[in-house]
């Protein structure tokens, strides 16, 4: 085809929407065009990109004796109802995409895929001499994010490969993540992408273990934190840590002192004339369970530290035992909408203690009037 005939329109200058260079540079050079907020047209210059890369991705893919398939990107609710996370993608993590058809029967655009093919193995797998079977595909996705951005790096709809595997014994669910390992490798060799893999947080999707590749980049959204020697590497939702060791304490007794205007660990560190390793912050979130059950909680934690928040919902999981916890909502200082919806008398924010009277909680909805105070370490 003559160039002169290709749908091929630049743009002198960057468009007020794209924050990093891949995103201005896809829209300049007249790969993509933005149709809403996240959404965007892959032009003929861009699906030819895709293609090599779906086609390395096959040939990669195939080489380890994975079979290719395409799944349906309109899914009932009855199997995410069944599965259990139906509540999680559309309420707690609110990010799968829900309509109804004429016959009053409600449906989801695929965020991923599990519940689909779980779907069809039970229903095609008859005898473990069937096993181990390794299928992708590599297919349109849709997830409703609150804020889209960096076009094609966060976006409401985009192409993914995903792959799904089934396994007699542990032994072999083993060879073929190990397999993977090699296959992700090569993709992004081959794509010419610099990468590191990391031991991740496996979040809604489960699981006991998981790994990210994460490609190395300015405008990436996590950190990845590693060893010098390259041994072991993590992100930081997942990463264990050590604190720095706390300083030598200033204070020879014990004694209860006034602080006024310490609102935060910085004032009240200057106020004391101590270090912040030697101070104990408090702080408040609202948590919801899968089973509907609000509370708050208290987090107690060194002055010098942060929480993670991704730790604390595992953490938190893991302490209600058969329920888990679906979304940690910080109540921080300062935060007017928190303050107004308490119906006796507003939560003293900044100046929290686990033995809060009761005469600062209110009913609210459903939240239950009363405080889980754990102190987790290495948050």
């Amino acid at each position: 085809m003559r160039l002169s005939q290709m749908l091929f329109v630049t743009l002198r200058e960057d468009p007020a929407e794209a924050e990093i260079p891949s995103h201005k540079l896809l829209l300049r050079a007249g790969y993509m065009r933005r149709i809403s907020s996240g959404l965007y047209a892959y032009l003929p210059l861009l699906l030819r990109v895709l293609n090599k890369i779906s086609n390395i991705v096959r040939e990669e893919m195939n080489a380890t004796g994975a079979q290719e398939c395409l799944l349906p990107q309109l899914q009932p609710a009855s199997l995410w109802q069944e599965s259990g996370r139906w509540d999680t993608y559309t309420k707690a993590e609110g990010i799968m995409f829900t309509l109804g058809d004429r016959r009053q029967q409600e449906l989801a655009l695929g965020p991923t895929h599990e519940e689909v093919i779980t779907a069809i193995a039970r229903d095609t797998i008859r005898s473990y001499k069937q096993l181990p079977l390794h299928l992708y595909q590599i297919q349109t996705k849709f997830r409703d994010e609150i804020r889209p951005r960096f076009g094609l790096l966060r976006g409401r709809e985009f192409i993914m490969k995903d792959g799904y595997s089934f396994h007699p014994d542990g032994a072999s669910l083993k060879q073929t993540y190990d397999e993977m390992y090699v296959a992700y490798s090569n993709i992004l060799r081959r794509s010419g992408l610099a990468f590191r893999a990391v031991e991740a947080d496996s979040g809604a999707i489960g699981g006991s273990g998981s790994t990210e590749f994460m490609v190395l980049a300015e405008a990436g959204e996590d950190e990845v934190l590693y060893t010098a020697d390259g041994k072991y590497a993590a992100n930081v939702e997942k990463a264990v840590s050590l604190p720095p060791v706390a300083e030598v304490s200033p204070f020879t007794t014990y004694q209860k002192l006034d602080t006024p205007n310490t609102a935060t660990i910085a004032t009240m560190v200057d106020f004391l004339n101590c270090s912040p390793t030697q101070v104990v912050k408090d702080v408040l979130y609202q948590v919801s369970f899968d089973n509907g059950r609000q509370v708050l909680v208290i987090v107690s934690i060194r002055g010098d530290q942060e929480v993670n928040e991704t730790k604390l919902q595992n953490a938190l999981t893991d302490l209600a035992g058969s329920y888990g916890a679906t979304t940690v909502l910080a109540l921080e200082v300062p935060d007017a909408e928190a303050q107004a919806k308490w119906a006796t008398k507003p939560l003293p924010l900044g100046y929290i203690a686990p033995n809060l009277s009761d005469e600062f909680i209110g009913k609210v909805e459903n939240l239950e009037p009363n405080f889980y105070a754990w102190s987790i370490k290495r948050l």
